[in-house]
């Protein structure tokens, strides 16, 4: 088997164990209190560097001492660092380019210790995509250094390399697959309804910091900072990664048929709506079809009976006036495209983006969009251009787009390979989330930042998976060999 290479680890149990979960504790405790009060408005300006180092150093401990934590950790920095930078930002003022958005690319970026650990385990076809990937990134850097400066360049480079270092952090982890799994999932079964609750809850009500951002931000395609009047961004930085995260999150947990999953999924539901991001809509329509018909099929007909279920809860709800009409409209835009202001406004910057991308084959270089915009010299830089596989070309140019497209294709290549998600509910799930993420490319870049750990994580998770699945014998194609396979049972990970 291609990632296989060695046996399973042999886990400390005991005093060792405790211990390690005890330093791991006490570095949260850390980190909990420094955030609890820079929400309460202490710390001043230096708060974003005292909290990024407490997160990094939470990271570090987690990463040695507990590594579910770890993974755990990643995930939750990346759904609220953006909500507490808000909070923030309202008792100190607002900041364009917040040290505190660090905190999730640095603790991410603690991956790549892995990589280093594990060097002799990176071969196999588990691994090629990623050559490709690398390979791109790094051609994009060298011409963003030279067109955009180095900051700019660095920061947009790291919200690159982090995510595809917690993806192979995840495959070179596939020993521990079940703690990794259960944890995520346990993550997911209370986050999720958490995010979609306050989802609606701020679109209701509007909370003042949130009031102050949007304000402060301004920024025209969320709506106007009144009651109903914005599309939910919860706790994120706008719809569409947050859009992402319900919809990942959505998409576990129904593949996997967690316990009280029929209100999580609920209130994940209402709050998607409440973003008005169709492309989110349409992903995840299209991860549930995978998760329906290409998953296990014992879980079909309990599959259609709690997507039903879920439909009947929220129907309540969304029969509101004030939520019906808005969601009814951006319903109805399907009908009418060529009718629809922001996808003219996508077809004139992906025009635009053509031609210069036929002019500069060499590309702009990272920092040309993104959030590294913010901490560019060029105030005339646009932010993103709505369409994340011409986003690739515009800024790795050729040879850099033509490497990341090859990875591309490769992890394609790789997920179509496996057969064991028929069995395998989770890996399933991950395989789901991945194409889901696919539908999102010719509208948003998909590889980097928030919505790139996202992604990395779902390919990361459904190769984990099958390296388990062939290792432990149920993801060979033969039932007879699976059955007759001496597989080990490997030991769960403490912390």
């Amino acid at each position: 088997m291609e990632a296989v290479t060695a046996g399973p680890p042999v886990m400390t149990a005991g005093r060792s164990s405790g211990a390690r979960t005890s330093a791991s504790t006490v570095a949260f405790a850390m980190f909990l209190a420094v955030t609890l009060a820079g929400l309460g408005g202490l710390g001043g300006r230096l708060f974003a560097v005292f909290f990024v180092a407490a997160a990094a150093v939470a990271g570090l401990v987690a990463y040695y001492r507990a590594p579910t934590r770890y993974v755990v950790f990643v995930f939750a920095l990346w759904f609220v660092t953006p909500f507490i930078r808000r909070v923030v930002d309202l008792h100190h003022g607002f900041q364009p380019a917040s040290f505190i958005l660090m905190a999730p690319v640095l603790v991410t970026l603690i991956a790549g210790l892995t990589i280093v650990y594990r060097a002799r385990e990176l071969r196999g076809a588990l691994m090629y995509p990623f050559v490709f990937m690398l390979v791109g990134v790094l051609y994009g850097y060298f011409i963003g250094v030279l067109k955009n400066g180095v900051l700019p360049a660095t920061y947009a480079l790291l919200t690159w390399i982090g995510p595809i270092s917690f993806s192979m952090h995840l495959i070179l982890h596939w020993r521990t697959l079940p703690a990794l799994r259960k944890a995520f999932l346990d993550f997911l079964q209370w986050t999720i309804p958490l995010m979609g609750a306050y989802g609606i809850y701020q679109v209701v009500a509007l909370p003042s910091w949130d009031q102050y951002w949007m304000v402060a931000a301004n920024i025209a395609s969320i709506g106007i900072p009144v009651p109903f009047g914005f599309r939910a961004f919860g706790t994120m930085n706008s719809p569409g990664p947050y859009a992402v995260v319900l919809m990942i999150g959505m998409l576990f947990l129904f593949g996997t048929a967690r316990r009280g999953m029929v209100i999580a999924l609920t209130l994940a539901l209402i709050a998607l709506l409440l973003t008005r991001t169709r492309s989110g809509w349409v992903a995840l329509a299209i991860g549930l079809f995978i998760i329906q018909f290409m998953g296990p099929l014992r879980r079909a007909t309990r599959n259609w009976f709690f997507i039903v279920l879920m439909g009947v809860v929220a129907a309540p709800v969304l029969s509101l006036d004030v939520f019906r009409d808005s969601i009814a409209r951006r319903l109805l835009s399907f009908t009418s495209l060529e009718d629809d202001s922001s996808l003219r406004t996508r077809v004139m910057l992906s025009n635009l983006a053509i031609q210069e991308i036929g002019r500069r084959a060499e590309g702009e270089g990272l920092g040309a969009t993104g959030g590294a915009v913010k901490i560019s010299s060029d105030v005339g830089r646009q932010a993103s251009i709505d369409n994340g596989f011409l986003e690739i070309f515009y800024v790795l140019g050729w040879p850099g787009g033509s490497m990341v497209m090859l990875g591309l294709l490769g992890q394609l290549l790789t997920l179509a390979r496996f057969r064991d998600s028929r069995q395998d509910a989770f890996a399933n799930a991950a395989r789901a989330s991945f194409w889901a993420f696919l539908s999102v490319l010719l509208i948003g870049d998909i590889f980097s930042g928030s919505v790139g750990a996202m992604f990395w994580a779902a390919y990361g998770f459904a190769c984990s998976a099958h390296a388990y699945n062939y290792a432990v014998g149920t993801g060979l194609r033969s039932r007879e060999l699976a059955r007759d396979f001496g597989g080990f049972t490997p030991t769960a990970t403490g912390g």
